[in-house]
């Protein structure tokens, strides 16, 4: 017992404590440094977790809950909590408690305690003196987890605990019946039974004979390789059950868990390492649990491959709503789920599967949640959350996603589309205004976290996009972007990125714009020089296509040539072709002369008169005066005739020029310079004498 003194002294550090530090946050407590406090009105919260202390603190009256783990503590004395009447929660996890340590009156005053956590120490349970819980008439949850390892059965000890709801301890394989002992079945309130270190590789009949009021088992720990029938079917109140295999042997021991619990009130069985060897998972599991309640069924780490069916929606019970197939190496998956609300597929194989089908086959679904994180995925059919008007909450992070390829306008209750961890480095102009669409109807956020994005000019129609919907995407101070440099920015300040990238866009657009336009304006001055160059040669070669197709043909022409020459003369030179060139040549030489006046056919486009005019001739006689020269159509003739020597006779001279006036050089085109330069010209003298001469010449050279 405490001396006078000391219970004074406690008394007048409690009050101290609680008038002049009532703060709602852990500050130094006044009577021991090395804990922190709480205060909440009258009571105070003790924290003196990991500060190597040896002994248990004198502490005032008032405490309310007393956090001692991860410290040296050995010994646990008579009364050492006497004067803690108010004590509800005490923790004395990870100390170096021993059983011999533990004194028999050790827990006296804690009438009103509620929970005990001392696992984490060397205390072998059923050696602890008799009677030592009988003080704790409250205690509603009690951890004795990871002691050391019991021999024999504990119920003896424990089964003072009439009020315990909460059991987690170290259970060692009975040799022979019940795992705890008869004293257990005195503990009516036990509810909740979590294992620790556990040898149980076999459970049957008896296993839980003195705990068939648990509600709550969960022996995850035990390496369970047995199970024989009716372990559990006596468990009415049965709603939890975990159980981790070791090894299984039969696939007969999961059929007889099942059955079990068809007569029990199951909400939810969690099933870890069932299929050692890769199946397809057996469908009786939902045929038998279909004759129950189950809401939530969790089958995880497993070898399963396929979980595909195409019967009718029996096989899945209509009351579940969270199916659990995490970790099990599925390649394959698509059930009947119309009342499902969540579905976990997180950490398969299922990316090839899910790029051309989907995973439900019911035509409507009340789907609420789904994850298919960690499933190698890289496309998404177009369809695959069709009818999900429900889903609130689609998980695709992890996978090697570069894109959305599925259609969200079905997504009409969606909030969160985790995205995060993929290959995503923008969102096209389609996606954006598919999203967009999403946001005006829905509260949907969008997590892009640990994609590479990309900042580009290709890119800031998205970036601005994302700026504009700041508050729709999630942890966006950790969304990282790689610029064209190769360089990698966070963007935690967007806006004055994607200011910076606009800005220097459009330098890059003037500069591009301004190239181009140089670009094009060089080509069309290129392209018009060398038309305007080759503009005879171009006019040339259309006129005598043209004229091959639609020129006129007279079916009695037989000669090379229908002409001896065409006479290309201004029409102020009319009389001097009819009185001198007809008489002069044609009768009285009997040559042919095309005059245009007289053989260009009525109705024929004038130009292709010219052109079949000088094609039909063997020469061309250019009557050469200023008129000739003023004349469109004169130079017209010079030109196509010029233009014919060169591309249809061979390079042969076949244009004569005739000065029938006395024209300046300097007034003479450079074309027809040239041709007078090559003497390709004769004169007309106004003398009878040299005129006589002139026809000479002119016969000789048109004959």
């Amino acid at each position: 017992m405490k001396s006078i003194l000391e219970v004074l002294i406690l008394w007048i550090s409690c009050k101290i404590t609680t008038c002049t530090n009532n703060l709602p946050y852990f500050h130094q407590c006044l009577f021991d440094l090395r804990c922190q406090c709480r205060n909440d009105k009258e009571f105070v919260y003790v924290d003196c977790a990991s500060q190597e202390l040896k002994d248990i603190p004198h502490l005032p009256f008032n405490v309310k809950t007393l956090n001692l783990s991860n410290n040296s503590i050995q010994f646990i004395k008579d009364y050492s909590f006497d004067n803690l009447a108010n004590l509800t929660d005490l923790d004395l996890t990870g100390n170096k408690l021993q059983t011999k340590t533990v004194e028999r009156c050790a827990f006296e005053g804690l009438n009103q305690l509620k929970r005990l956590t001392i696992a984490n120490n060397d205390i072998a349970v059923m050696y602890l003196p008799e009677g030592i819980f009988k003080p704790l008439v409250s205690l509603m949850y009690l951890n004795v987890k990871h002691n050391a390892f019991p021999e024999k059965s504990q119920g003896k000890i424990i089964g003072d605990l009439r009020t315990l709801e909460t059991l987690e301890i170290d259970i060692r394989e009975p040799y022979v019946g019940s795992l705890f002992g008869k004293g257990v079945s005195f503990m009516k309130s036990l509810k909740r039974l979590v294992s620790g270190l556990c040898t149980v590789y076999m459970l049957a009949s008896m296993s839980f004979m003195h705990t068939e009021q648990l509600e709550h088992v969960d022996i995850s720990s035990c390496p369970i390789s047995i199970v024989i029938r009716d372990t559990f079917s006596n468990m009415h109140s049965l709603k939890f059950v975990k159980v981790h295999f070791r090894k299984l042997l039969y696939s007969a021991q999961v059929d007889n868990i099942i059955r079990d619990l068809q007569t029990t009130p199951i909400d939810t069985l969690i099933l870890e390492r069932t299929f050692f060897t890769a199946v397809i998972f057996p469908y009786d599991v939902f045929s038998y649990l279909n004759k129950t309640n189950i809401r939530s069924l969790h089958i995880t780490n497993n070898m399963l491959t396929t979980s595909y069916t195409s019967s009718s929606f029996e096989y899945l019970p209509p009351s579940l709503r969270h199916l659990d197939f995490s970790s099990d190496r599925l390649r394959q998956l698509s059930i009947y789920m119309p009342y499902l609300l969540r579905l976990n597929l997180r950490n398969n194989s299922l990316g090839t599967f899910l790029a051309g089908h989907s995973y439900m086959l019911s035509a409507k679904t009340d789907l609420q949640s789904i994850d298919l994180s960690m499933n190698n995925i890289h496309y998404l059919t177009f369809s695959m959350f069709h009818n999900n008007v429900r889903l609130e909450v689609i998980n695709l992070s992890h996978n090697h996603l570069i894109d959305i390829t599925f259609d969200t306008s079905h997504l009409l209750s969606i909030k969160i589309l985790d995205l995060s961890d993929n290959s995503i480095t923008h969102f096209n102009e389609t996606i954006i205004n598919a999203i967009t669409t999403l946001f005006k109807a829905t509260y949907l956020k969008i997590d892009l976290t640990n994609n590479m994005l990309q900042c580009s000019c290709n890119t800031v129609k998205f970036l601005r996009w994302v700026l504009d919907h700041n508050n729709r995407f999630l942890n966006k101070e950790r969304y990282m972007c790689k610029l064209e440099n190769g360089n990698i920015a966070n963007l935690t300040s967007l806006k004055e990125t994607v200011n910076q990238i606009k800005k220097e866009c459009s330098s890059y657009s003037t500069l591009i714009v301004c190239v181009s336009v140089g670009i094009f304006a060089a080509i069309l001055i290129l392209c018009s020089g060398l038309i305007y160059r080759h503009r005879w040669t171009l006019r040339y070669m259309y006129y005598t296509t043209k004229s091959k197709y639609y020129r006129y043909k007279p079916v009695e022409m037989d000669e090379m040539y229908s002409f001896n020459a065409f006479v290309s003369y201004s029409d102020k030179e009319k009389d001097f072709i009819i009185n001198e060139w007809i008489p002069n040549i044609e009768q009285a030489c009997d040559m042919k002369l095309c005059i245009h006046q007289r053989d260009f056919l009525p109705g024929e486009d004038i130009t292709a008169n010219i052109t079949n005019a000088i094609r039909e001739s063997k020469k061309t006689v250019c009557i050469v005066t200023q008129s000739f020269l003023d004349s469109y159509y004169c130079i017209f003739e010079f030109n196509m005739a010029r233009i014919e020597s060169i591309y249809s006779r061979g390079g042969r001279s076949t244009t004569f020029l005739v000065f029938y006036e006395n024209i300046q050089p300097k007034d003479l085109p450079l074309v027809m310079l040239e041709l007078v330069h090559q003497q390709s010209y004769i004169e007309y003298h106004h003398d009878q004498q040299g005129n006589v001469v002139f026809w000479e010449k002119i016969k000789e050279v048109i004959k």
